[in-house]
């Protein structure tokens, strides 16, 4: 039915980020992958070379120290859900990503709105 783990997708993709390379990052994702960011469609993200350049940037502005670690995340079929938690310089929050895979490839991610923890995260 599948040609491969959904969460294998979102990992390998969730190393790019860790590693700060935008190209593999959005390699991950389909050419006419959708991201969407905040809960009222603040900022939408069409394909992959839009996907690739909105990151680019982000990687080029974000803190050098942070971490990025999977807080908890659920799977069904062709959907992963990841609670996301980023810590480091003067940067501490969360937010929930909900991931959809088929292909192998990340077809639809819709990044829930961001919960800034300011000193840190709550347990």
């Amino acid at each position: 039915m599948f040609d491969c783990l959904a969460m294998e997708v979102v990992d390998a993709q969730v190393e790019a980020w860790r590693a700060r390379d935008a190209a593999a990052f959005a390699s991950h994702y389909a050419p006419d992958a959708v991201v969407v960011m905040g809960s009222n469609e603040d900022e939408v993200l069409i394909g992959r070379e839009a996907i690739q350049d909105f990151y680019g940037n982000a990687f080029l502005e974000m803190p050098a120290q942070i971490e990025l670690t999977i807080s908890n995340r659920i799977t069904s079929g062709e959907y992963v859900i990841d609670e996301e938690a980023l810590v480091g310089d003067q940067v501490a929050g969360e937010a929930v990503v909900i991931y959809q895979v088929r292909s192998c490839q990340i077809v639809r991610a819709e990044i829930l709105p961001w919960v800034d923890h300011g000193e840190g995260i709550a347990e």
